[in-house]
């Protein structure tokens, strides 16, 4: 562990901006689940962008876990060297996106009551019992490599943590997949769309968050890879909403969503960390758009209420709460850094 830290150590513009993003957040998170209702919701748009930031941030942790793993199971020297930080970049933001998700439950103990009230029936149950499944893995895997205890468990809670991750992000399309009546959603595609743009934006989070790493061009590798694939499904998307007939069904994809994976995967070489910011922005664009766009009709009832096809924008708080959760995992990424890598160097080499 870094015993070499001083308060000069927090006294930086990223610590200032983090520190600004917990306050704010925070102050919104807690007047949510203490006192009353700030978020753009309605009876009929039930998932906006406080469950988005989660999975956005579930899904970045799930890439890097993924990554992770793979690495220990092959015995890659690129990937394995870095064990601890890719541990601590997960897990941060894997926090993250849990502390968004308690806001938009409304309280901590609503999402504890989920985890101990099981319903195998539920992907949403699954979705939260996955995701705190693989965060144990991750702990206990940064607890046995702080302690220097490597040997007969790494394979299998490598193998583990990559079942786990996997299954993980598959049962996230799946939540919105088995949805009946919401035609922007039904079907297996999404699990698909879900898992591969958990990958772009993991791999992309590590390009950026580790740029002289010799991690790099490993993971640049996988990110490309994932990238150009995560294109090719949305085009598929765009030409199968192109030609749909079926009622109720608005399309999410659009064709400028290919533009910015087919430009970082091209040009990764050209400027990693700036490409790679631009691929983790454009993988929320997508599952923001295709989870808002899948709500917009109205059924039943809400028809009559809210007009046949609503329209949403996040307000302010909704927008806080995305920050909040960026911060407390940047927050738990720089702390990792800063007091559990082996010394200064390694946290950035």
């Amino acid at each position: 562990m870094n015993s070499n830290v001083s308060v000069k150590d927090f006294l930086t513009p990223t610590w200032t901006l983090i520190a600004v993003g917990l306050v704010a957040g925070g102050a919104v998170g807690l007047y949510e689940m203490f006192f009353g209702h700030l978020f753009a919701t309605n009876s009929a748009l039930v998932w906006t962008l406080p469950l988005i930031t989660y999975i956005f941030l579930a899904l970045m942790s799930t890439g890097v876990s993924l990554v992770l793993a793979y690495g220990l199971i092959m015995d890659d020297e690129a990937i394995t060297r870095h064990t601890r930080a890719l541990l601590i970049l997960a897990i941060g933001m894997l926090v993250g996106g849990f502390t968004a998700l308690a806001t938009e439950l409304g309280s901590l103990l609503n999402m504890v009551w989920i985890l101990l009230s099981p319903n195998p029936s539920s992907p949403i149950w699954w979705m939260g019992t996955l995701y705190s499944i693989e965060l144990v893995l991750l702990f206990v895997k940064l607890v046995m490599d702080l302690k220097g205890r490597h040997g007969v468990f790494d394979l299998p809670l490598a193998w583990g943590t990559l079942l786990i991750a996997a299954a993980a992000a598959i049962t996230i399309g799946a939540v919105f997949g088995t949805v009946i009546g919401r035609p922007d959603y039904h079907g297996a595609f999404l699990s698909v769309v879900t898992l591969v743009s958990a990958l772009v934006s993991g791999t992309a989070a590590i390009v950026l968050l580790r740029p002289q790493s010799t991690l790099t061009e490993t993971v640049g590798r996988i990110f490309r890879q994932t990238a150009l694939l995560l294109a090719a499904l949305l085009l598929i998307r765009v030409a199968y909403e192109a030609h749909s007939t079926v009622a109720g069904m608005l399309g999410w994809a659009s064709i400028s969503m290919l533009a910015p994976f087919i430009i970082a995967a091209a040009l990764l070489h050209l400027a990693p960390r700036l490409l790679a910011l631009l691929a983790i922005v454009a993988v929320l664009w997508v599952q923001y758009s295709f989870i808002i766009t899948g709500q917009l009709v109205s059924l039943g009832p809400t028809a009559d209420w809210y007009g046949a096809v609503q329209s949403y924008r996040p307000n302010l708080p909704e927008i806080l709460i995305l920050v909040l959760g960026i911060a407390v995992a940047a927050a738990l990424i720089k702390l990792g850094e800063q007091f559990l890598m082996n010394d200064r160097n390694q946290a950035t080499n």
